[in-house]
């Protein structure tokens, strides 16, 4: 009898140990050492700005293998992808960038916060082969490292007259669905303020020129650039470090990536549709946001999908993104999830003001 009862405990001990150890192979175990969250067949749709596709790809593979849970990603431009989850479009988690106005485009479910996660800068894009589609840009690249070496204001005229000059084919997304082609307007307007004197003179003569060629996002210029159909396009560091392309950096007050010339960047401004309001928006640092619409499908999976992203956020220095040491909210602080509220508490997340 001993010995029946002394076989039976040993295998409960057996089979208990083997579900721990497929406990710990199938279901992984997180940094702090504690088995990772696992969602069983849920899936999150992740809205994320454009240019950030490539991020975003990587943030949900990453993700999908530390629990397992499906993110569907889509790109686009941040204020369509605004517009589009005011329309009930589904979406659990939004990440757009730059301009904090995207968040309230969401209409009735704007949550009303948003956060700061990582921070960028424009930079003028183009690729080998569009250098072999247009010779001359040789020469106006040429000028352009002479204009940067020496910041001398009359080599900065010659370099944007030339750029806006239609010889060369310029990627601007539509300012009212992507806030890169925002950007691009508000960097012509400083470098029109500053070499000009006049800060439309860029921009009309881009106009005039009809040098531009527009898109919803610049998610659709990556095949035309790398195929030579463009000369360049407006966007940010990490747009060309992530697709392989080559691109011109712009000095500090140009290029809307210093915090410290945020007081400048505010000068300028342009005005864009939201939700059928016309909407002045004042330049300002390029940040990458992420939030939860009030209508994600299921709002425990998207804040767990966030948290892994805050954490996460140093990984994507690689993509030639800075990560914030602190990340910031911004928008109504009661309004976040209690996880959220505790890490504002305890100093993990800081707080930067309203969100327009």
């Amino acid at each position: 009898m001993k010995r029946t009862t002394a076989l039976i405990v040993a295998a409960v001990l057996v089979a208990i140990l083997g579900v721990g150890v497929y406990i710990f192979f199938n279901y992984g175990r997180g940094r702090s050492g504690a088995p990772s969250q696992q969602v069983g067949n849920k899936s999150l749709v992740l809205c994320i700005a454009g240019a950030y596709a490539a991020e975003g790809h990587y943030l949900a593979e990453a993700y999908r293998n530390f629990t397992g849970v499906q993110v569907v990603v889509k790109p686009g431009g941040s204020f369509a992808l605004a517009h589009q989850i005011a329309l009930g479009v589904p979406c659990d988690v939004f990440m757009p960038v730059a301009f904090r106005q995207a968040v309230a485009g969401a209409g009735a479910y704007d949550p009303g916060w948003a956060i700061a996660f990582v921070a960028d800068s424009n930079v003028v894009v183009y690729s080998n082969a569009s250098l072999k589609t247009f010779p001359g840009m040789a020469e106006l690249l040429d000028l352009y490292r002479r204009a940067y070496a020496s910041n001398d204001s009359r080599l900065w005229y010659q370099f944007f007259y030339e750029l806006t000059s239609g010889k060369y084919p310029l990627g601007v997304a539509d300012p009212a669905t992507d806030p890169e082609g925002l950007y691009a307007m508000l960097i012509l307007e400083a470098a029109g303020e500053l070499y000009a004197g006049n800060e439309s003179f860029f921009i009309y003569r881009m106009a005039e020129n009809r040098a531009n060629v527009t898109r919803s996002s610049t998610f659709y210029y990556v095949v035309p650039l790398k195929e030579g159909q463009l000369a360049f396009v407006f966007s940010y560091k990490s747009y060309a470090e992530a697709n392989g392309l080559q691109y011109l950096e712009l000095p500090p007050w140009l290029n809307f990536g210093n915090a410290a010339y945020s007081g400048w960047y505010s000068r300028f401004s342009w005005t864009i549709p939201i939700e059928g309001v016309e909407t002045r928006i004042r330049g300002s640092p390029v940040y990458l946001y992420i939030t939860i619409p009030r209508n994600a499908r299921d709002r425990t999976a998207a804040l767990d999908f966030l948290l892994f992203v805050l954490r996460e956020r140093g990984q994507l220095a690689r993509y030639g993104l800075t990560p914030l040491g602190k990340p910031v909210v911004f928008g109504n602080a009661s309004s976040l999830p209690a996880a959220l509220q505790q890490l504002l508490s305890n100093g993990t997340l800081s707080y930067g003001g309203p969100l327009t």
